[in-house]
């Protein structure tokens, strides 16, 4: 009997074995480009550093230089813009998903998919490039368009306008279609029993009752999940303000994120920059803990 049971836990052994040396590859390239990178970030954030010479431990300065750095703020306020008109642009993904879903032919339903799906596959650098040729005040889109309409008394320099950058970043984002939200979205709603679709048409409910009272709550595990995303994009994310305005026209959008990177690759101050990713990623870990608290799946 005691050999069987030995037997057995010899057996479970070596499967966990075997799993475990599948795993540590993985597990070792995560540690090596991933942690590694993160905790020599935190490190380096009390250190000053240009890269060249050796490191000089600052204590707090850099943090309290940041916190005292005029710029840092307005780079704030402009992430803030740009936090609140990505969680208003939510809005259309949902809508489209749910009109998506309440198409009954199973062949259109699968084309429109399709057809929102198309561009995906143009690489995301790519489609900055295509805006800011469309933005260009001497040949771009816009501009000839007005031009062609009779309308060149409103041409603009877009990008280059303080009033008008921002609104081009978030312009960009026409027709605020989020292809992986809305597919994520779209499959929340299929999962869901058809018995439930059934009995509520039966109790004649109206489309808009439909979508307040049962679509958006049904899939409010999958908003949880876009919001996240949202969140911590709109914290962390420079790229397009890089491409199109590297922050300008003077500060007007220049994001926390950028503003780290101008720190670390053009003035060399890789420690003051190290603190600035600091401060972002505990900004952005707490803004998660706590959607992930107040918005809990019924599941």
């Amino acid at each position: 009997m005691m050999t069987g049971v030995k037997q057995k836990k010899r057996k479970k052994f070596r499967v966990l074995l075997v799993a475990y040396i599948f795993v540590l590859p993985a597990l070792i390239f995560n540690l090596v480009f991933d942690w590694f990178p993160m905790l020599q970030g935190i490190v380096m954030s009390f250190f000053r550093w240009d890269g060249f010479r050796d490191a000089e431990f600052v204590g707090m300065k850099n943090f309290v230089g940041i916190l005292q750095d005029e710029v840092f703020w307005v780079s704030v306020e402009n992430m803030l813009f740009f936090f609140v008109m990505g969680l208003i642009l939510m809005i259309p993904t949902m809508l489209i998903s749910v009109v998506l879903f309440r198409i009954k032919n199973k062949r259109s339903q699968y084309v429109y998919r399709i057809l929102f799906c198309i561009p995906m596959v143009v690489p995301f650098m790519v489609a900055l490039l295509m805006w800011q040729f469309m933005y260009n005040p001497q040949y771009g889109f816009f501009n000839q368009l007005l031009e062609s309409l009779g309308l060149g008394q409103f041409t603009q320099t877009w990008l280059g306008d303080p009033n008008l950058a921002r609104w081009c970043i978030v312009f960009m984002g026409f027709p605020f279609i989020n292809t992986n939200a809305a597919l994520i979205y779209l499959g929340g709603l299929q999962s869901i029993d058809d018995s439930i679709w059934e009995a509520a048409q039966l109790d004649g409910i109206t489309p808009v009752k439909k979508l307040f009272y049962m679509e958006l709550p049904l899939i409010k595990g999958q908003f949880k999940l876009n919001l996240i995303g949202t969140l911590v994009g709109g914290i962390t994310g420079y790229t397009t303000q890089l491409i199109l305005t590297k922050g300008g026209p003077g500060f007007e959008t220049l994001v926390p994120g950028l503003y780290m990177y101008n720190k670390a690759f053009g003035a060399k101050e890789y420690g003051y920059a190290s603190a600035v990713g600091l401060i972002l990623f505990i900004i952005s870990g707490i803004i998660s803990l706590v959607t992930l608290k107040f918005l809990r799946s019924d599941d």
